[in-house]
């Protein structure tokens, strides 16, 4: 705890529910950082926790709102690595609690972009604020922060003032006015500033709080498009395989029919030539045209029964084959990520321990800090890793790419030419529809009464 009056008293306030559900003091919440203490309750969660800074008058002097992993013991994630010092001191303003303006580090105001994602805004609704609640929790002083009574300076002696006449009396009272009238104005300006401040923090946290809700949602719209697409394309698949295997089967029984018809026949005439003869032989004749033709015909359909039969056997080991192949490609996956992260693991360790992180710029999604577990995947196949970090499939994040590096329109005429208009490029993968979003307005309307039709 410091003794010094012009140091700060550290705090970690952790929440739950939108409430404060615990309250740390700084080197306890150090000793959660190194693996000393677990919190079950925040197992196989993300908390949203708080760092605060306060005087020894007990007002709150600067925040950071930040997020805290925990794996499935309820240890912190050994990969958290956020400067919350560092963040306070170059933090902007926010609200007034108690002692001016604090230094505020959040979402929606945080001084180093890369830590963005690492941060959350505060709640500021009527009911439910998240500043209220802090200073609420540090005047309560359930923490035990050592608090100074501020210093009463002595009065000095005033001397006595000889007697002034009215008119010295009047000016001294008018300079008074005019000082106090100064005074206030420019308190209800830095009043009004903060204020505004304020709203502008509330604003941009409210508009956060809706994008992030439109993300989610445009998020699973998108999935669900990919869903339906690729059943689409399931479907259209298995009709396309059925439809090839009827006509081929058609095309059998055809052929076998041919083949009975002929025999039918042969054997008919054979039978009217015979009949000339005795009854027994045309007896005899009946006999073994009855024989003959059921024999052609189990044979025919022992035939065909053969050739389904072997095809089954070839999709189930084709099946075989490719769940294996599949495995192998998997564990090769694995092993050269393994191989990666091992050989570099004790530089990029030690790195990341000093506080420097990997980022890379990746289209539509600006500069990104990559993990340590993350390089090996990262390294393997970047496209793949950005379209997993914008939320979309690799095929539509290589078509926004090409979208985005050429923003026309590509839809094809029946003579098999490119329209090539320039339409407006969009920013995000998650707004890309293709299809849609590369076609101009024309084309939009037409792909648009084509779809009206087929319904």
């Amino acid at each position: 705890m410091p003794n010094s009056s012009a140091e700060q008293l550290e705090a970690v306030f952790l929440f739950q529910e939108e409430q404060i559900s615990r309250e740390l003091l700084y080197p306890e919440f150090e000793a959660i950082l190194d693996g000393f203490i677990p919190v079950p309750d925040f197992a196989n969660t993300f908390a949203k926790a708080a760092y605060i800074q306060v005087n020894h008058s007990l007002c709150v002097t600067g925040v950071v709102f930040f997020l805290l992993g925990f794996d499935a013991k309820g240890m912190v994630d050994r990969r958290w690595n956020v400067p919350l010092r560092q963040l306070v001191e170059s933090a902007g303003s926010g609200p007034d609690m108690g002692a001016g303006a604090i230094r505020l580090a959040c979402y929606s105001q945080c001084p180093v972009a890369w830590h963005q994602k690492n941060l959350w805004d505060p709640h500021m609704q009527r009911g439910n604020n998240s500043f209220v609640a802090m200073r609420k929790a540090v005047k309560a002083n359930r923490l035990g922060l050592i608090v100074k009574p501020p210093v009463k300076e002595p009065k000095p002696d005033v001397p006595l003032q000889p007697v002034r006449s009215a008119q010295e009396v009047e000016r001294e009272q008018a300079a008074i006015e005019k000082k106090l009238h100064d005074h206030y104005a420019q308190e209800l300006r830095d009043k009004m500033a903060m204020l505004i401040k304020e709203q502008r923090l509330r604003i941009a946290t409210l508009m956060n709080q809706h994008q992030a809700k439109f993300h989610s949602i445009q998020h699973e719209h998108q999935q669900r498009l990919l869903a339906y697409q690729q059943k689409h394309q399931q479907l259209d698949q298995q009709n396309k395989e059925i439809t090839e295997r009827n006509r081929t089967l058609k095309d059998t029984l055809d052929v076998q029919a041919n083949k009975i018809e002929g025999m039918r026949e042969y054997f008919a005439h054979k039978l009217k030539a015979a009949q000339k003869d005795e009854s027994s032989q045309v007896q005899v004749l009946q006999e073994n045209f009855a024989l003959e033709m059921d024999a052609k015909i189990r044979a025919a359909t022992a035939e065909l029964r053969e050739m389904l039969d072997m095809r089954e056997v070839e999709l189930f080991y084709r099946h075989q084959n490719e769940s294996a192949l599949k495995e192998e490609i998997v564990n090769l996956k694995r092993e050269n990520q393994q191989l990666l992260k091992n050989s570099g693991d004790q530089l990029l360790g030690r790195l990341t321990k000093a506080g420097v992180n990997l980022v890379v710029f990746l289209p539509g999604l600006g500069e990104i800090a990559i993990a340590l577990d993350d390089i090996g995947r990262y390294l393997e196949d970047p496209q793949a890793y950005a379209a997993d970090k914008a939320g979309v499939s690799e095929p539509i994040y290589s078509a926004w790419l090409d979208h985005h590096k050429t923003p026309c329109c590509t839809a094809v005429d029946p003579r098999g030419n490119i329209c090539g208009r320039s339409i407006p490029m969009l920013e995000t993968p998650l707004e890309f529809h293709p299809g849609e979003s590369d076609r101009c307005a024309q084309h939009q309307a037409v792909a648009y009464s084509l779809v009206a039709e087929r319904r």
